[in-house]
């Protein structure tokens, strides 16, 4: 639901750079030499935020092209 609000507008390609950006991020949060598990956390959450919005990118856009 939250997603539905943040994508307004929002094109697939730019939601799949913002999760691409935060997917590297995580990644690299996951190899450091020491591991910070608050940063973790917070990374999978904003991956995961990301991820929501989009799936909300993709479905709007392939709502929009079936009207």
């Amino acid at each position: 639901m939250q997603a539905e609000v943040i994508t307004s507008g929002i094109r697939p390609t730019v939601a799949l750079a913002d999760y691409d950006f935060l997917r590297a991020t995580y990644d690299m949060l996951l190899r450091a030499p020491v591991p910070n598990q608050a940063a973790i956390g917070a990374a999978f959450d904003a991956l995961d935020a990301a991820h929501a919005r989009l799936k909300a990118a993709h479905l709007q856009q392939h709502m929009a092209l079936m009207n």
